[in-house]
This record gives structure tokens, C-alpha cells and sequence, in this order.
């Protein structure tokens, strides 16, 4: 056993111990059928004690393809991502797709190319994007020929497959919302000042303001991305905003504490509205008011629109606002 550790593993030695035929091995570890359970855990088995690992890099320029398909994403920290993530690499996983994760670290809102050039080191099947490519990087994408998926975002102005909820609906619901609670004077915390979705949520909050004889004012929306968050708000307690819509759950907590430490109550001294219901994902309870994209749907979207992609399935942009609700929390009236 110690000698057969020491030097590398083939299939002929899976073969070997299994009593199975090279080609039945390698259709076991390739999962391309035809072989029985019982076939499958012996091959597993013998991998195991022996100590077999697949070259996916090898693998993968012998069949033209790596089972594998990246997850591109720019916060780590974010919950959403996690548990988005975790329902599309399960979805994968069922038909035969291994995944791998990649982030930029929150370096910028966009696929540049160091990021590509890391994943496409991996040679990945696919590439799942929660980030929108930079402007000169999507005819570098397109000419890789690997199907690619913009998630959360709208891949229509790309001329690329995404997966989206109406992000400016969402944004009517929380204005409508924090109107309805008799708050008057409005902000708005989004992430980054050149980001679509947080432009399209930022409008349809303003939208919804204007529709009830209100108004977003240019001096009450911030970045958080691109200001000192306690700067932000210091602005939003000393200009007596009441009525405080955020970009998502994890920017809504950042303020409910920050305000909440300067002495204001939420729901009282003020509203907050946030984006995502990280708080079902996590089985909170219902700490603030919150925009639900109807979390599973959208993951289950996300995964098919890839592995139709794969399948050389020429697909549509999809978008869909038909699960999008306000969730009321204790943050609001």
C-alpha cells in the first residue's frame, strides 16, 4: 500500500484492483453510461484506497470538456451569494457539473480581465456571473465561445443571456412602502454609482417618491461602496431623513446598527428598507423591512439558463418581476 501511494495512479490500477476493464473504469469516473451502482462503488471504492485523483486539466483536453462551470461573484460576505450560490452549484452538481468559485474581492462591480484570465486558467464549461462584464471585456467573453451567464443583472445591453428580476419594480415597492408608513424626508444607500441594478433600484425608488409628492434629493443618495460608511451616515441622521431605502439587506443592517448607535430608533425615528430577504435565507426572524426576488425561483433560473446554454440551447435574456414583494419587518411602521 505504501508503495502504491507513492507513485502515480492510473486507471490500469483501478482496473486491476477492481477486476473491471479499463474502459468500464473510465466510463465510472467520466460518468457516461452504461455500469450499475454496485459497479460505481467499487470504482469509488478502489479510488479511495488507492488514491486516485482525476486530472480534470487532462480530462478536459482529451474531451473538450472540464464537468466544471464557474461562479463569478464580488463580495464573499454577502449571505445572498452564499445561499444563491449554494442552490445553483446543487442544480449543477445534478447533471454532472462540478463548480468553482471565484471573487475580485469587491476590487470593482465589474468582470475585468484579471478575473477572466484566473477563471479561464480553469478552462471552465461555463461561467455564472453575479457581476456584469466591463465594457471592453464583453467581446473578449464572447469570443471565448464558453456560455456565459449574467445572474441578478440584465444581460440585454451586453447582448448576453441574464437572469433578473425587474430591479426598478423592486424600488417602486419600497417608496410605496415607506410612503404609505408617513415618512417624509427620503434616502437612498446604494453600492456603486455606476452599477445598472443599483441604478434601476435607485430610479424606481425615486419613481414611486415623485408618484406620491415626494422627492429623492440628489444630496440624500450615497454610495457605499465609495464613501466612508460612516460618513454616510452622519449626513442621513443630520439632514433628518426619515425614510431610508437600501441597495441590499447586508447595506440595511450596516445603517439600522450604525443609526441605532446614534441614538435613533427604527420604525420610530425612522424607516428602512432593504433587498434580498437574507433574513429567510438565514431563518431570522423578520428584523427589517425587506424586497423579496423570490430567491429559489431566481436560483433555479439562473442554473437552467446555463445548463440550456451547455446543451446549445440559444436563449433569451430572461427577466421576471412576478415574485417580487415587499416582506414587512420591524424596521418600518
Amino acid at each position: 500500500m505504501e508503495h502504491e501511494s507513492k507513485k502515480k495512479v492510473t486507471l490500469k490500477d483501478i482496473a486491476a484492483r477492481t477486476g473491471l476493464s479499463v474502459n468500464t473504469v473510465s466510463r465510472v469516473l467520466n460518468k457516461k453510461p452504461y455500469y450499475t451502482k454496485e459497479v460505481e462503488e467499487k470504482v469509488n471504492a478502489a479510488c479511495k484506497e488507492l488514491g486516485y485523483i482525476v486530472d480534470m486539466n487532462a480530462s478536459g483536453l482529451r474531451s473538450g470538456s472540464t464537468h466544471t462551470i464557474a461562479i463569478i461573484f464580488d463580495d464573499l460576505v454577502n449571505p445572498f451569494y452564499a445561499f444563491t450560490t449554494d442552490i445553483i452549484s446543487r442544480r449543477f452538481e445534478e447533471k454532472g457539473y462540478n463548480s468553482i468559485m471565484f471573487s475580485n474581492n469587491g476590487r470593482t462591480a465589474y468582470v475585468d480581465y484579471e478575473l477572466m484570465r484566473s477563471v479561464m486558467a480553469r478552462k471552465p464549461d461555463g461561467i455564472l456571473s453575479f457581476l456584469e462584464p466591463a465594457a471592453d471585456m464583453v467581446e473578449f467573453i464572447k469570443n471565448t465561445g464558453i456560455p456565459f451567464v449574467i445572474f441578478g443583472r440584465d444581460g440585454a445591453p451586453y447582448g448576453m443571456s441574464g437572469v433578473d428580476a425587474d430591479e426598478e419594480y423592486g424600488g417602486r415597492l419600497a417608496g410605496e412602502h415607506l410612503l404609505a408608513c408617513g415618512y417624509k424626508k427620503f434616502a437612498y444607500i446604494g453600492s456603486w454609482h455606476d452599477v445598472k441594478v443599483c441604478l434601476d433600484r435607485q430610479h424606481g425608488f425615486a419613481a414611486a417618491l415623485r408618484q406620491g409628492g415626494a422627492e429623492l434629493l440628489p444630496e440624500n443618495v450615497f454610495y457605499a461602496r465609495e464613501a466612508e460608511f460612516s460618513d454616510i451616515i452622519d449626513a442621513i441622521a443630520a439632514g433628518g431623513v426619515d425614510g431610508i431605502f437600501c441597495f441590499n439587506d447586508i447595506i440595511a443592517f450596516m445603517a439600522l446598527e450604525a443609526l441605532g448607535s446614534r441614538g435613533l430608533e427604527a420604525g420610530a425615528d425612522f424607516g428602512l428598507v432593504g433587498y434580498d430577504n437574507i433574513q429567510q435565507m438565514m431563518r431570522m426572524p423578520r428584523i427589517i423591512t425587506t424586497i423579496d426576488v423570490g430567491i429559489n425561483d431566481f436560483a433555479v433560473c439562473g442554473a437552467e439558463q446555463m445548463l440550456k446554454l451547455l446543451a446549445g440551447e440559444q436563449t433569451a435574456p430572461f427577466r421576471s418581476n412576478h415574485r417580487t414583494v415587499l416582506v414587512k419587518g420591524g424596521s418600518t411602521r
